[in-house]
């Protein structure tokens, strides 16, 4: 899981929608410069946002982290949706302390 590689799966999928990154850092609640970060693999995103990102492009957290669209697995966006409020805070956590050791 390559933070180039999840970058440039988010700016071809806003491309094809024919959304700037100032709309898809409105629709996520970020700024522009933070889409811009991201999809130059420059900056790992929170949970929060990978989530965001996810309902704003209709693209499951699967193909954002893996580019695995048709995977038979459960997606992590449905695993994390169905969480209460404080096992996603700690699914968070959790997620932003890993990120790092993932390559």
């Amino acid at each position: 899981m390559e933070l180039k590689d999840i970058g440039g799966r988010i700016k071809a999928e806003r491309k094809n929608l024919h959304i700037s990154q100032e709309k898809l850092a409105e629709l996520v609640n970020v700024s522009p410069h933070y889409i811009y970060e991201i999809e130059r693999g420059m900056k790992a995103m929170s949970l929060e946002t990978l989530i965001n990102l996810s309902e704003a492009l209709k693209l499951p957290t699967d193909y954002i982290l893996f580019g695995e669209k048709d995977s038979e697995r459960r997606g992590l966006y449905d695993k994390l949706s169905s969480m209460s409020e404080e096992r996603r805070a700690r699914a968070e956590e959790a997620f932003e302390a890993l990120l790092p050791y993932i390559k």
